[in-house]
């Protein structure tokens, strides 16, 4: 059977006939947001229309994540994926169906909520596949697996569900397929790089400690702060001088917190540190580099052995994401032919994180393939006509010119992948 033989050519016409209840579910999506790790009710919605769907679906993997299998004879097993977990920022947009959600985050603090990284469409797009599936099944063989996975802003989802054993219980699938909406492509573009596709991530805190007082005798102190600014320049010059030129690596001190009173010098002073890295030595080279001149600045000012700086790696640990470059290729051309080869661009290595990756891992590893659809232009893309990227509290992409792309573009790719 040629898995693409009516399916493709009916695309377009499925997709409008979907459209009016594929919108109404992202609206829900998106006014529903939960923080990652906590969402109950945005997994539990996806199952539900996944069951809806044809598929029989299994709550609770890695947390609030969810698998959906839909078995229609011989054939490959495609998984795609779809992260649900939204951010905690406070949505300006002014769309009618705004998020006005407030929870409480991991350290008790209550805080806004909102898809502000487009896995609101993401789950919408995964949806519509599901419903073309399974209203086409004559059409296809083989085994369709839908993941919705939790907590990808904290780059630890899909890791931990790989450890609660899907791949054990439900089969390894032969492919992978994830996408990403992408403000930084025009819209109606679709964006893929076979290998090395986003940056590897590291997050670290660091306690700079020193030794209190009042601020009228600095002398009879270790002054943290100072220490700790110190720290934050030298750390600046690691990517610069330290780092071969031709290399990407980013350091980042994204955080500062110390003290409570004008003339108190405190005890200590918390930082909070992001490396970025392509290459798994460079990575090294960081993490080695950043803990040498923390000590070495700290040693520097005088403090005794007992109060050197500490650091803790958190859980938001990630590997480069890699596309498997054969599979990648295969799924390109088979957007080229389905969307017009000027509409499917090579892009270039993003910085930004993603664990998607880690569904790659099994042994033989599963070949992956994740591609962006384009939002818009920087700059052009929210009605305000104000420059809004991922991760902004104006982040409002048109959903009636994305998911109709991203389903279309999503069942191109399994459709190749179905292929034997």
């Amino acid at each position: 059977m040629n898995p693409d033989s009516g399916i493709q050519h009916l695309l377009p016409e499925l997709i409008s006939e979907d459209y009016a209840y594929l919108e109404d579910l992202y609206r829900y999506f998106h006014s529903h947001p939960e923080l990652s790790g906590q969402e109950k009710m945005t997994s539990e919605k996806l199952a539900t229309e996944l069951e809806s769907a044809g598929f029989s679906v299994y709550r609770g993997i890695g947390g609030h994540g969810i698998v959906g299998i839909l078995k229609n004879g011989d054939g490959p097993v495609v998984m795609v994926r779809a992260d649900m977990d939204a951010l905690p920022l406070k949505e300006e947009t002014g769309l009618p169906y705004a998020s006005t959600v407030r929870m409480k985050d991991p350290s008790g603090k209550e805080v806004d909520v909102m898809h502000a990284c487009g896995h609101d469409i993401h789950m919408t797009v995964l949806a519509g596949t599901a419903r073309i599936f399974t209203r086409m099944k004559n059409e296809w063989s083989g085994t369709l697996m839908c993941i919705g996975q939790p907590s990808e802003e904290t780059v630890s989802g899909a890791e931990k569900m790989i450890h609660e054993g899907i791949y054990s219980r439900f089969g390894r699938p032969d492919y992978g397929l994830a996408l990403h909406v992408g403000p930084e492509q025009p819209a109606g573009t679709v964006g893929y790089r076979e290998g090395i596709f986003s940056a590897g991530s590291e997050s670290v805190d660091v306690t700079v400690h020193g030794i209190g007082g009042h601020a009228a005798h600095p002398d009879q102190t270790k002054d943290p702060v100072v220490i700790a600014a110190q720290i934050i320049l030298a750390l600046q010059t690691i990517v610069s001088r330290e780092v071969p030129p031709a290399e990407f690596a980013v350091i980042t001190v994204g955080s500062v917190h110390g003290g409570i009173k004008h003339n108190a010098i405190p005890d200590s002073v918390q930082l909070q540190v992001n490396i970025r890295y392509f290459k798994p030595e460079i990575r090294d080279l960081l993490m080695a580099s950043v803990d040498r001149v923390c000590m070495g600045i700290a040693m520097a000012s005088g403090l005794p052995e007992s109060l050197m700086p500490s650091a803790i790696i958190l859980n938001e640990s990630v590997m480069p994401m890699w596309n498997d470059p054969e599979f990648t290729i295969r799924v390109a051309g088979a957007l080229e032919e389905g969307l017009g080869k000027e509409n499917v661009v090579r892009i270039g290595k993003l910085t930004g994180s993603e664990d998607f990756g880690a569904f790659g891992t099994a042994d033989p590893p599963v070949p992956l393939c994740y591609f962006r659809i384009g939002t818009g232009v920087p700059g052009k893309n929210d009605t305000a006509g104000k420059k809004t990227y991922l991760h902004s509290s104006r982040f409002a992409p048109s959903p009636e010119g994305v998911i109709p792309l991203g389903i279309r573009a999503m069942t191109l790719a399994v459709l190749e992948s179905l292929k034997k």
